[in-house]
Formats: C-alpha cells, structure tokens, sequence
C-alpha cells in the first residue's frame, strides 16, 4: 500500500493539485427532534382562515394554532390553540380579533415557551398565556375549506436565543415543506384550500465552529493551506487569523466551480501543539435570493494544509473525523437579516494550543462532497477598509442613538462597549433617517438589517459581525450600555487604484466620488447590483455597463477573469449576456490580456453562433433594454427601447467576435462573423433607420448606441447627433436614458462637437440628474434617478459607466493600442470647466494629463510612461484659433504646453 508521505511526496513532483482530505460537518438534528422551541411566522390570510401547527409529529400528535372568520358573526375573527395527543384535541385558549379585512395584511404569529407556560402573541397586540406541557416535533402550515393564506419569515428559536431553522420562502427549490408554491411576489410559501405542508427537510442556519490538534516536531519550512466551504469560513491558527479575507469563499455557480482559498502559513506555525480551528457561517445559503448562486445544502468544508520541513520531510494535515465542533456564540446568521452574538456562550480559545474541550465538543462527521469542481481562486479577496468615524449622532428617542458616518458604503460597524452580563446592543442599518433623525429602512426591503451583540459583563468588550454585511450610512444603537464607541468598517474587493480625477467643477468631483464608492460597495466576489436589500446577485447587466470605468478606476484584471469564467454559460439576451463578449474584449484593450481573450474565444463564438440561432431574422426582440431611464414607476416603464438596444448590442458583439477571429488568425472566422455583423447592421437599418440620422423613437438612448457602436452612415452622423440634441432639449436640456444610454452619452455629445451639452446634463441639480441626487445628500448613485421610485436602492453601481468619459474625453487618456504601449491623448474642454487632472496607472506606467485655463490661456501637463509612445490632439477650435498642428507626437516623459489665446475661455 502507497503511503501517505509517499502519496504526498508524488503529488508534489507532479505538481497536480489533488485533494486528499474529506469533506466534514456536524451531525444535524433532525426537525422531528426539535423541543418546546420559539417559532414566529409572518401570516397572510387571504381567504377564510388558516392553521399554524408546531410540535408536530403526526396527525394524531401536534399543536396548533388555528384562526378562522366565525361564521356566525363576520365582525370577528377567532384564533384556537390546541394540542393534539393520541388523537385527542385539547381546546388550550381562545384569542378574538376584528374581521379579517380589518386586520393588517400581514399578521405576525408567536409562539413563545417559559416554565411550562405558552405564549401566543399576534401582532404584539393580541396575546394569550396558557400552562401547557412541553412538545417536541417539526412544524406545518395547514388550510381548510375555503380558506388560503401565505405564509413568510419563518423562524424557530431555542431557549438559548439560538435559531434553529429560518426560512424566506423565497427560492421554489428551497421551500423544505412538502407542498405549497412560492408567491407572485417572490416571498412567501402560498397554501391553497385543504393543503397540509409539512417541513420535512430543513437546512440548519447556525454557526458552528471546528477545530484540529497536531503536532509538530520542528518549525515548517513550507506550510501550504488550501479551505474551501459551502457556507462562509473563518480559520483561524494557534489563535491567529490566516489573514484579514471575510466572507469567503468567493460566489461562484457551485454546481460548475467551488473557488477555493489558498495561504502561505509558514509563519502561523510552530513546534509542539498546533491548533486549526474554521468557524462556519451560512453566507449565500438557501435564503439567499433565487437570482443568485447558491448553496442548497447543509455547511460543510474541505480543509488540506502540506508541510515541508528541512529535512525533505513531508506531512499533510487534512479534514477528517478526527477533528471536532461545537457551538458557537453565533444565535444567528443571515446575508440579509445580520447576526446576533451571545458573547458568555464563547468558548475562550478554542482555537489555540493548550484548550480543554468540555462536554460541547463532539466529533465532525463526514459529508456528501458538493457536485461541483474545486479550482483555485486567484480573484483578490474581500477585506475590510479602514474604519470611518461617525460625523453626527441623533437622538430621536430616549435611549437611542443614529450614527451618521457621512457616506454610504457596504460593511458593518465595531463597537466596544461596557454593560452588565446578559444585556444587548441592538445595531440596525439604514441608508436614510426621516426627518427626526430615526432610520428609515425603506431601501432594505425585507432584509432586516440587524446585528445584536448580548454582553458577557467585562469591563471593556468588542463586537464586529463575521458573517453577514450591510449596505448603509446611519446605525441605530440602541440597549443597556454604560459606554460605546463606533466605527464603520468598510468591506470590498481588494483591489488596487489605477486613476484618479479631479477638476473644477465640486459637483463633477463629487459625482466621481460617488461613482468609486458605489462600484466599490458593489464589489465583493461577485459584482453585485446593490449592497442593502434582500438581493446582493450577480448581475451581468448592470457589471457590463460598468466594466469599463472599474478598470480605470482600479485594477481589475484579475477580478474580472474570476467572473468571466462565472457566467460562461449564460445565454440569454444581448444586454444581458453580452458581457460574454464584452468583456474578453475589453480586458484585451485595457490589459493587453491575450491569453483570456483567446480562452474566452470559444464561449463567445458559441453565444454569437447561439443568437443567430435564437434570433435568425437578426433582430432581438426580448430583454431589458436601457434599463431604468427616468420613469413613473411600474415594472413596464423601467424597460426602454429593448429591441433597439439588444439588436444594436448584438451587432456589436458580432463585430468584436470578428475582430477577435483576426487577431487570433482565424480568417474563416473572421469573413463569417463579419457577414453576420452586416446582416444584422442592414437588419437594423431596414427597421430602425427613418432617414436623415433619425432612429426608431428619435429618443436619447435610440440615437446613442447606433452613434456609440459605429452604425451610422458616415453622411447622416451629424444629422444623428443633431437629434441627440434635440432629444436632450425636448427634456429640458436633461438626461433621459438608462444604463446602456447613459454610459455612451458623454462620449458621443463629446465626440460629435456637443461637450458644452455633455457639460450642462452633468451639471444640472434639478430632476432627473446626478446633480439632482447629489442635492438631495447623495454619495452614491441611486438605482433610479426619483429619489423614492419602485425601485429601492441608493447605492447601485449600474450608471457609473459615464465616468470612463472623465479619463477619456475631458482627460483624454485613451489607448492607442491594446495595454497602453501606444497612447492617445485628445481631452475634449468644456467652454465653463476650467481645469481638469487625471493619471491612469499601466503595466507600462502612469499616464498623467492636467489641463486649467486662464488669462493667459490653456496650460497642459502630459506624462508619458518609458516603453511608450503618445499621440496628443489638440482641440480643433485651439488649433485653428492659435494657428497649432493638431496632432504631436510625444515620447516618454513630462511635456508642458502653454497656449496663449484668450479665445479658448
């Protein structure tokens, strides 16, 4: 038999990346087994009446409680509460409450036990206490005749605080009862007349943590630990965190590819008694939306570390039975929801060498390995920033106090406090306050928002959340403490600035401002549509129309290879799977990253090749279109010009599926996506082309992307841009596009001669408009340009790509040839901005351009990185003004030009 070492040994001169460890968990109670715990439902009775059953073990054994309309009088509606044993019913109380119609549509249920005493409160309002006995069992939903209702925010608790099981109802995949569909309105569990729905097959929710012991002879030469879990880790060494990552391990389409992390902890080691210790959370667990990548199944992790020690020994240290868990100070944890720690339920140091186990600990139990396959994650980890000190605090009630840390941003709060044992700091999270200073959670949605810390009674405690996060700028505090402090702690991807913008105009700066931190709050392992509400999903769309400024914003190479391989199976509609072709390409331009562009080339051919199957007229007819233009509310009104835009998206694509086949020498390729592209150009021609530069509607967004993707006859180009204009007019010299018009609009109103025009809709503070936003105390951009519409959030990152226009066009940074080695610079001045400065760093280099006006006439400063070559274009009205060449050629280092006109202010 091969042994270990050996196995260790071959594996290391192979360099293959083999897994020799076992994927763990802990035993699972099963709901059967479940005891006289708190259970509380949220309850829509649409019809009738409609039955809450705990404790149940079979028809003949359970609880209820039961309300229905009494028949004999309408005014009234009765509740029941009954325990059922051997198939006796036992009448327990009676609560009476209006008719159902004058109820609350939503009705919250309680079931709460103490010292052999029920308590059943509906509402807070209406509550009966009746001595009964203990149950054990699993709980059900039931209707009757003529009876529906829907049934949400499911949650059963412990006598200890801690949750036993939760559930949103939100995914049809993940009801966990036996019958029953999922609402309309993506929340609830819908029961129709005489259905029993049994909970047959929950997932726990808690939070346990685990632990290993070993041995070591000497000090490691070489430690190499690879973890990946199906729910959030925490790991831990000898008492020290592996490093600052958090909510790890990356998103990632689970049943296609687990990202796994992998850390160099050398240093964490040492001679004698060492200790692992992981502690998991549920992170994009079951509750998590249905739109995003999900685990649908119970926590469990994968765990190797490979030693290398001086004398060419070899050892691995893996996940196995040998390790052990317990229960951690965790009551709850939610993406969503927040969490609640109960810190005198901790077990000090249970990750360091010297712990004794108590009767807590038992054994790790082997788990079912995740269908999917383990890759190595390269994506920079997601890490918190550097704390941000509150600016005020409100009082807008005794005993409560609004923490407003003046930005919005993605992250949860520190706290040290003082206070007795066993009392509680409650923290909930808003983005807004109404006018007395209280939170508003409007844009949270159904996500509650909430940590709570329970105080172990020391003199000086600490308490940050683990596993969850929150979008938000005011943190209520509120609880029994004698002393608090408080910082928010921002969390994103830990990725590096490229640029950098200023100019003279604060509203343009603070509209960057707002741009960098919506990107970033919106940027954890995936690049998510919003950081607050109950939704956080990886949202082709809204990452497509951003890519770009994220890149001269940050580095973002190796981020967006993480997430190409992420969607490389979507394939549906060009606005929203085109980021398939997009994205390779753009990555290609920016990075000079040939090696992804020739990997990608494969999925993007085939998504072309998928189109013209699905679409064989060329004409796309579904999809979102310009997603959210200023609108009146209505889910049809957030929809805009959807088969222009996915028609002319779709050409464009094509175009570069085209261009690709040349670089990588596919000539047969090439002459056929070059044909398709003309098909669908003449397509798009025939229906949308109404003569003299006018298309489709004549709207914004109609004459911008034909504009934007070069579909214009090179004749009507200025009579197309001419109408842009007169759209832009028809608005009031306002703004009236979505992501997609949105993100070009500088670039053609620039592009074309209108960079006065561009300048006014950046400027403008009435609605609808950045200005406007930015007005009402705005740092990060809004989902919809209505500061309360249907849609909820105030930190979405989706028009953010009109700051790729600062760099290119007022700054004027643009490349020349794929990453930079050649450079174009041509800034495009408004007459009413008068100074502007911009660096993009390269792998060549920074490229740095300033530009004022004054008296004298324009200054511009050009520095231009070794290994390069720059073009500059001066702007036709300087040039014909001071008599100028238009174009120089610029070598590297810095190059001052002073232009002496007074023509240009």
């Amino acid at each position: 038999m091969t042994s270990m070492k050996t196995m260790v040994e071959m594996k290391e001169k192979s360099g293959s990346d083999e897994w020799y460890a076992k994927w763990i968990t802990r035993p699972v109670v099963q709901p059967h087994d479940w005891f006289s715990y708190q259970a509380e439902v949220i309850l829509s009775v649409e019809e009738g009446g409609a039955v809450f059953l705990f404790g149940y073990r079979d028809e003949g054994n359970h609880c209820g409680i039961e309300l229905h309309e009494h028949e004999e009088d309408i005014q009234q509606t009765l509740v029941y509460i009954y325990r059922v044993e051997e198939d006796v019913r036992q009448a327990l109380g009676k609560i009476v409450l209006p008719a159902l119609h004058k109820l609350p549509p939503r009705l919250s249920l309680k079931i709460r036990t103490e010292a052999g005493e029920w308590q059943v409160s509906i509402d807070e309002h209406y509550t009966h206490r009746c001595m009964a006995a203990d149950y054990e069992g699993t709980i059900a939903f039931r209707t009757t005749d003529g009876q529906k209702a829907t049934f949400r925010d499911l949650k059963l608790s412990g006598s200890d605080g801690r949750v036993l099981y939760s559930n949103r109802f939100y995914d049809p995949k993940t009801t966990h009862f036996t019958t029953g569909t999922i609402s309309p309105s993506g929340n609830g569990l819908v029961l129709e007349e005489n259905m029993l729905s049994i909970c047959e097959a929950p997932l726990p929710v808690d939070s346990p943590q685990f632990r290993k012991t070993f041995e070591l002879p000497s000090s490691a030469l070489e430690a190499r630990l690879r973890i990946y879990s199906v729910g959030w880790y925490e790991l831990c060494i000898n008492g020290n965190r592996a490093d600052n990552r958090v909510l790890a391990p990356a998103n990632s389409p689970y049943s296609r590819r687990m990202l796994y992390d992998t850390y160099d902890v050398t240093h964490l080691l040492q001679e004698g008694e060492n200790v692992l210790g992981v502690w998991l959370g549920n992170g994009y667990h079951f509750n998590y939306s249905r739109w995003g990548w999900k685990w649908n199944r119970d926590k469990a992790f994968i765990l190797q570390l490979d030693l290398r020690f001086e004398d060419g020994g070899t050892r691995t240290i893996m996940t196995d039975e040998s390790w052990s868990f317990a229960s951690s100070p965790i009551l709850s944890n939610d993406i969503y929801d927040g969490e609640s720690y109960d810190a005198r339920q901790e077990h000090i140091g249970w990750d360091q060498p010297g712990f004794l186990k108590n009767g807590d600990w038992s054994r790790a139990v082997t788990a079912e390995p995740p269908v999917g396959k383990l890759e190595a994650n390269t994506q920079p980890p997601v890490v918190p920033r550097n704390p941000v000190e509150p600016i005020a605090v409100f009082r807008p009630r005794p005993g409560v106090g609004v923490y407003d840390f003046g930005q919005n941003m993605a992250g949860w709060v520190r706290i040290q406090v003082t206070g007795p044992e066993g009392s509680q700091v409650r923290l909930r999270y808003s983005e807004l306050v109404d006018e007395q200073g209280s939170i508003d959670p409007w844009t949270n949605r159904n996500a509650k928002a909430t940590d709570t810390y329970i105080l172990r009674g020391e003199p000086e405690e600490r308490y940050e959340p683990r596993f969850t996060y929150h979008g938000f700028r005011y943190v209520e505090v509120s609880g029994e403490t004698d002393h608090l402090s408080i910082q928010a702690i921002p969390i994103h991807a830990d990725v590096e600035p490229a640029g950098s913008f200023e100019c003279s105009d604060e509203g343009i700066n603070q509209l960057y401002s707002n741009i960098r931190w919506s990107y970033l709050n919106n940027l954890v392992s995936i690049p998510t549509d919003c950081c607050q509400r109950d939704e956080r999903t990886p949202c082709l769309m809204d990452s497509a129309v951003v890519e770009e400024a994220g890149m001269h914003h940050f580095h973002m190479q190796n981020y967006y290879r993480k997430w190409l391989g992420d969607i490389e199976e979507s394939m549906t509609n060009p606005d929203w799977s085109g980021d398939k072709v997009f994205l390779p390409w753009r990555l290609y331009q920016h990075y000079n990253d040939l090696d992804t562009l020739r990997q990608s080339y494969p999925s993007m051919k085939a998504y072309i090749d998928h189109l013209h199957q699905v679409w064989p007229d060329h004409q796309v007819k579904d999809g979102f279109g310009d997603w959210c233009p200023p609108n009146d509310d209505g889910w049809e009104n957030y929809f805009h010009e959807v088969e222009l835009v996915n028609t002319s998206i779709y050409y464009k694509i094509t175009s570069i599926v085209a261009e690709t086949a040349v670089i990588l020498g596919m000539s047969a390729d090439h002459e056929h996506y070059s044909g398709l592209a003309r098909d669908i150009h003449q397509t798009f021609h025939r229906h949308w082309n109404l003569g003299n530069g006018v298309y489709g509607s004549g709207s914004q967004t109609a004459q911008l992307l034909p504009l934007a993707f070069g579909m214009v006859p090179v004749k009507e180009r200025t009579s197309a841009a001419e109408r842009l204009v007169e759209a832009i007019w028809e608005h009031g010299g306002h703004l009236h596009t979505g992501i997609y018009g949105t993100r070009y609009l500088i670039d053609v109103l620039a592009d074309y001669g209108y960079i006065d025009v561009a300048y006014e809709l950046l400027s403008k503070k009435e609605y609808p408009g950045f200005g406007y936003q930015i007005e009402r105390g705005a740092t990060t951009l809004w989902e919809q340009w209505s500061e309360k519409g249907g849609m909820h959030s105030h930190d979405h990152a989706m028009f953010g790509g009109i700051s790729v226009s600062f760099y290119t066009r007022l700054a004027g940074i643009r490349p020349d040839s794929p990453g930079y080695e050649k450079i174009w610079i041509e800034p495009i001045i408004p007459s009413k901005l008068e100074r502007v400065s911009a660096s993009l760093r390269t792998a060549h280099g920074t490229i740095a351009v300033a530009w004022k006006k004054d008296e004298a006439g324009l200054h511009m400063e050009v520095t231009i990185p070794e290994g390069t070559t720059a073009t500059l274009v001066v702007p036709p009205d300087i040039v014909n003004a001071a008599k100028l060449r238009r174009s120089h050629k610029l070598n590297p280092g810095r190059h001052v030009f002073s232009i002496p006109i007074g023509t240009i202010r």
